[in-house]
């Protein structure tokens, strides 16, 4: 424990993170959420000037959040540090909220799969402090690896695959410029079967011109038709998350999304990319079906997505 510091605030310039943090918990990515209210507590190793754990909290009204507003946020911990440490930080954390007036903390936590070990840790860590589950949903994740994507699905899913290559379905990467196009695709697509977006055009926009890197757009074409289109985020170096993803009404007898996510898991593979997110399926917190089954219909294993809240008496 001496080779360590709990710090509140943000990090000394000298501490540099010694493993890669999500973008939801990037500094370029929270003051998209907002610019105010946040606070931070770190676990510093004073050994190397490195920050070994992080969390970035925001805190309005009483109710602390991590996030505010993206898919999740939570605790980035360094895969070296001893489960010890990590439970005196939790209690830390939550010790200095409470200080600070307090009283509920909510905390959504990333899939599962992302790092199923440090998830066990964390989540009966969580737990064991008082915390409870307030929402839990599937998810869907398509591990990388040397097989092609055709090994995934099962027989009528590569059926339909075979069938979009036969009527002239093409995959693409597209620039930038894109944007708008795909985004009202899939709102339109989406509305066409009752459903919204969580984000704004202008949310998207401003998201995109501030992680340009990390946010990516593909889609499947017709000729010069939009058949299937997604807007991807690369969450780590070797996670792409299928942020927003649609087809048309019209190619349901072939259903290009197949198509779109072997694009996608053909993307990964080339960039060494591990994991592709397929994203969670449910509809007014109760599980949408037929999306989880096309899921793992073309080969996504099933995981967990926990938000977690804990309120002081």
């Amino acid at each position: 424990m001496e080779d360590y510091i709990f710090h509140e605030g943000l990090p000394p310039q000298e501490f540099k993170p010694d493993f890669e943090f999500a973008l939801f918990n990037t500094e370029k990515h929270l003051l998209l959420q907002t610019t105010e209210n946040w606070h931070s507590y770190s676990v510093l190793d004073k050994r190397y000037n490195t920050v070994s754990a992080i969390i970035y909290i925001n805190v309005i009204d009483g109710v602390a959040q991590s996030p505010l507003r993206s898919p999740f946020g939570s605790y980035e911990i360094s895969p070296d540090l001893s489960p010890f440490i990590i439970f005196q930080f939790l209690e830390f954390v939550d010790a200095r909220l409470k200080a600070k007036g307090v009283s509920r903390i909510i905390i959504k936590e990333p899939p599962t799969l992302y790092n199923s070990e440090r998830a066990a840790l964390m989540h009966t860590f969580m737990l064991n402090l008082g915390y409870h589950v307030v929402d839990a949903e599937v998810g869907a994740v398509i591990q990388v690896t040397e097989n092609s994507f055709a090994s995934y699905p099962g027989a009528s899913s590569r059926r339909k695959l075979r069938q979009s290559y036969n009527e002239g379905l093409v995959f693409k990467k597209l620039e930038s410029e894109w944007l708008s196009d795909v985004y009202l695709f899939v709102l339109a697509c989406r509305k066409q079967r009752g459903y919204s977006l969580s984000m704004s055009l202008a949310e998207i926009k401003k998201s995109a011109d501030q992680c340009k890197e990390e946010f990516m757009f593909f889609g499947v074409f017709k000729e010069d038709k939009i058949a299937a289109a997604t807007i991807a985020v690369q969450v780590k170096k070797d996670i792409l998350y299928n942020f927003f993803m649609a087809h048309a009404h019209e190619f349901d007898q072939l259903s290009p999304a197949i198509m779109l996510v072997e694009g996608l898991y053909d993307y990964c593979r080339q960039n060494d990319i591990r994991l592709l997110d397929l994203g969670t399926s449910a509809v007014n917190k109760k599980p949408n079906f037929g999306l989880i089954e096309f899921k793992l219909n073309i080969g996504a294993t099933p995981t967990s997505k926990f938000t977690f809240e804990k309120n002081f008496q």
